[in-house]
């Protein structure tokens, strides 16, 4: 099953974990898809608060009763790791150490959070096998990897993606900087790379499809757009909820958020095509 790297070489905001979030949501509740999300970022919240909010609310409510009261199960990569050390790992396993999102359908292995070395180097060595492991029962894994680049621990996860979905702004250093990336990184090199747009503003002179042109895409790249609703149902716990209230086949076309929702079903046909694309390949 496909392994899907969200990444970016630059440590500036591009909004990679929203995006991936976006992305994964709508699959689970549009194509039914089964995808575990693993956090490999240190000590970050905003895939927790995305979904986990700490504030009860109807949206998380709604998440709950979908769940059937299964949401907080899970030990997370704490003791996941200590389980993969030790050699006993298997996808039952990594299901059972899991956060419950949409059962069945969405699940995600949580940033593992500490300030002791030997802990932190103990668990990215454990991502590796964890992510080999899940990509043999779930539909798609979505890894959302720590930005930069030359660390050994990014380069081995960028060489296990089938796609390596590349996050960015609509900044011209940026466009700049993906299309010497694609020439010169090794592994991008590779035909395997699908840029993304993150936080898009539709009204900017950088359009899609100026964009597309410069780069010399034959396709528009796909973007996600800034939308109010959904950046602060990512700060309370209710992206779950705003995906299931916002499901495409019950809009009507002057909802203020169908655009946002198209965007969002366009990068995920982009990327289904493009992992079918790659599969192909090898």
């Amino acid at each position: 099953m496909p392994i899907i790297v969200f990444w970016s070489d630059k440590k500036k905001e591009t909004a990679q974990t929203l995006s991936m979030i976006a992305l994964a949501s709508y699959m689970s509740v549009e194509n039914n898809s089964r995808i575990l999300i693993v956090d490999t970022n240190l000590n970050d919240k905003t895939i927790q608060n995305a979904y986990f909010g700490i504030q009860e609310n109807a949206t998380r409510k709604a998440v709950q009763q979908l769940n059937a009261g299964k949401m907080d199960l899970g030990a997370g990569m704490e003791g996941l790791s200590k389980l993969i050390a030790s050699g006993k790992v298997s996808a039952d396993l990594i299901a059972d150490h899991a956060k419950v999102i949409f059962k069945g359908r969405l699940e995600a292995m949580l940033s593992y959070h500490s300030n002791v070395e030997d802990d932190i180097q103990r668990v990215k060595r454990a991502y590796p096998e964890l992510i080999k492991t899940a990509n043999q029962s779930y539909d798609y894994v979505f890894v959302d990897l720590q930005k930069g680049t030359g660390d050994p621990f990014i380069e081995e996860i960028l060489g296990m993606a089938h796609v390596i979905v590349y996050n960015m702004t609509q900044r011209q250093i940026d466009l700049e900087n993906y299309q010497k990336l694609i020439q010169e990184h090794p592994i991008l090199k590779t035909g395997r790379t699908l840029p993304l747009l993150g936080r898009y503003d539709r009204y900017s002179k950088y359009t899609k499809k100026n964009i597309s042109r410069a780069l010399g895409e034959k396709k528009e790249i796909p973007a996600v757009s800034y939308n109010t609703l959904f950046f602060e149902s990512a700060n309370d716990g209710g992206i779950g909820g705003f995906f299931l209230k916002f499901r495409k086949s019950l809009m009507s076309s002057s909802d203020r958020n169908i655009v946002f929702i198209d965007e969002v079903a366009n990068a995920v046909d982009r990327l289904i095509f493009k992992t079918q694309e790659v599969l192909m390949m090898r």
